[in-house]
């Protein structure tokens, strides 16, 4: 199976966090950038599968400015087996419909069987980009689950709604968005972080 997990670079969590007054935009230079942590649990998810099948193959898949590579060599020493960044100056500041466009374009060219992401970025919290992005693929989307189950034929996991949970399933292809409590991120360790250095990093 190939597991494709959307990754996003954003300002640090827990720095300030700054507008630019001429573009009316966030002002990505004024603090570290560093993966979004929800990316971080949804590559959980994805290694918690590949732990118990060592045939998966997991791809983070970023879009972003040329600097994202940094923050995508930390995603590959939790586990990943490679990383494709979508970059382009005339991608900068796209509305999620444009970023669900270009994701869509780059999952179908990676030839995924499984679309993980998380709920919504940290930075914008628009929560819409997984569900356009199977919108576009015309994949099934299974979005907010606080816990996810992947099978060979299929994933299925639960999320919360008004009065109680739901439960959801489908076969695959499929898109499945995360909230923070389907998982709880692994650490890097030293000899992740050496092997990430090796590992495929391709820019289209």
């Amino acid at each position: 199976m190939k597991i494709v997990v959307l990754a996003k670079q954003v300002p640090d969590t827990w720095s300030d966090r700054k507008l630019d007054l001429e573009s009316g935009m966030l002002d990505r230079g004024a603090s570290e950038p560093v993966p979004d942590e929800i990316n971080e649990r949804a590559l959980e998810a994805a290694l918690r599968f590949k732990d118990a099948d060592a045939d998966t193959e997991i791809v983070i898949l970023s879009m972003g400015p040329e600097g994202s590579t940094k923050t995508l060599r930390k995603l590959l020493s939790m586990g990943a087996d490679s990383a494709v960044l979508v970059t382009d100056p005339a991608l900068a500041g796209s509305d999620m419909v444009q970023t669900a466009r270009v994701l869509a374009a780059a999952v179908e060219k990676a030839g995924a069987d499984l679309l993980l992401a998380g709920n919504e970025t940290t930075d914008g919290r628009g929560g819409m980009v997984p569900a356009m992005v199977a919108e576009v693929l015309g994949w099934p989307v299974l979005p907010g689950l606080e816990e996810v189950r992947i099978a060979a034929d299929g994933v299925s996991g639960t999320a919360q709604v008004d009065g109680g949970s739901l439960a959801l399933s489908s076969s695959l292809p499929a898109v499945v968005a995360v909230t923070e409590k389907a998982a709880e991120a692994r650490f890097p360790n030293f000899k992740g972080i050496m092997r990430a250095k090796k590992k495929p990093l391709a820019t289209w």
